[in-house]
Protein backbone atom coordinates (compact mmCIF):
# COMPACT_ATOMS: atom_id res chain seq x y z
CA UNK A 1 0.00 0.00 0.00
CA UNK A 2 0.92 3.63 -0.27
CA UNK A 3 0.41 6.22 2.45
CA UNK A 4 0.81 9.97 2.79
CA UNK A 5 2.39 11.31 5.96
CA UNK A 6 2.66 14.98 6.80
CA UNK A 7 4.12 16.40 10.00
CA UNK A 8 3.97 19.96 11.30
CA UNK A 9 0.99 19.99 10.95
CA UNK A 10 0.32 16.27 11.26
CA UNK A 11 -1.89 14.76 8.61
CA UNK A 12 -2.27 12.31 5.76
CA UNK A 13 -3.65 8.80 5.56
CA UNK A 14 -0.76 6.98 7.28
CA UNK A 15 -2.21 4.52 9.85
CA UNK A 16 -0.25 6.12 12.75
CA UNK A 17 0.33 9.77 11.88
CA UNK A 18 1.01 10.83 15.48
CA UNK A 19 3.42 7.95 16.17
CA UNK A 20 5.25 8.30 12.86
CA UNK A 21 5.69 12.06 13.20
CA UNK A 22 6.79 11.59 16.80
CA UNK A 23 9.43 9.04 15.77
CA UNK A 24 10.79 11.34 13.07
CA UNK A 25 10.96 14.18 15.59
CA UNK A 26 12.89 11.93 18.02
CA UNK A 27 15.41 10.98 15.34
CA UNK A 28 15.84 14.62 14.33
CA UNK A 29 16.43 15.61 17.97
CA UNK A 30 19.12 12.90 18.17
CA UNK A 31 20.78 14.29 15.04
CA UNK A 32 20.12 11.10 13.09
CA UNK A 33 19.24 10.86 9.42
CA UNK A 34 16.74 7.99 9.24
CA UNK A 35 16.84 7.99 5.47
CA UNK A 36 20.62 7.67 5.07
CA UNK A 37 21.65 4.47 3.33
CA UNK A 38 23.65 1.75 5.05
CA UNK A 39 27.33 2.67 4.55
CA UNK A 40 29.04 0.60 1.87
CA UNK A 41 31.73 -0.54 4.31
CA UNK A 42 29.29 -1.57 7.07
CA UNK A 43 29.82 -5.00 8.63
CA UNK A 44 26.36 -6.57 8.67
CA UNK A 45 25.17 -9.87 10.05
CA UNK A 46 24.06 -12.38 7.47
CA UNK A 47 20.45 -12.80 8.44
CA UNK A 48 17.24 -12.47 6.48
CA UNK A 49 14.35 -10.48 7.87
CA UNK A 50 11.75 -11.29 5.23
CA UNK A 51 10.50 -10.05 1.89
CA UNK A 52 9.18 -6.69 3.09
CA UNK A 53 10.33 -3.65 1.12
CA UNK A 54 9.43 0.02 1.38
CA UNK A 55 10.19 3.25 -0.42
CA UNK A 56 9.98 6.71 1.12
CA UNK A 57 9.71 9.73 -1.18
CA UNK A 58 9.18 13.33 -0.22
CA UNK A 59 10.95 15.90 1.93
CA UNK A 60 12.34 15.74 5.44
CA UNK A 61 13.86 18.69 7.26
CA UNK A 62 13.88 20.69 4.03
CA UNK A 63 15.67 18.17 1.79
CA UNK A 64 14.46 15.70 -0.80
CA UNK A 65 14.18 12.06 0.26
CA UNK A 66 14.06 9.02 -2.01
CA UNK A 67 15.05 6.04 0.14
CA UNK A 68 14.49 2.32 -0.28
CA UNK A 69 14.27 -0.11 2.62
CA UNK A 70 14.54 -3.90 2.82
CA UNK A 71 15.25 -6.50 5.49
CA UNK A 72 17.98 -8.44 3.69
CA UNK A 73 20.70 -8.31 6.39
CA UNK A 74 21.26 -7.19 9.95
CA UNK A 75 22.11 -3.60 9.03
CA UNK A 76 19.05 -3.18 6.85
CA UNK A 77 16.80 -4.82 9.44
CA UNK A 78 18.10 -2.37 12.09
CA UNK A 79 17.62 0.57 9.69
CA UNK A 80 14.00 -0.50 9.10
CA UNK A 81 13.28 -1.12 12.78
CA UNK A 82 14.66 2.32 13.70
CA UNK A 83 11.85 3.85 11.60
CA UNK A 84 8.91 1.96 13.09
CA UNK A 85 6.10 3.25 13.12
CA UNK A 86 6.95 5.31 10.03
CA UNK A 87 7.49 1.90 8.39
CA UNK A 88 5.28 -0.98 9.56
CA UNK A 89 6.48 -3.35 12.23
CA UNK A 90 7.17 -6.74 10.68
CA UNK A 91 6.85 -8.58 13.96
CA UNK A 92 10.45 -9.82 14.01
Amino acid sequence: GAFVLRCRPAGGDHPDVKGACGRLAELAAEGQDPFAPVPRDAMCTMQYGGDATARVEGTWRGRAVDASFARTDGCRIARWDRLVPVLPSTGS
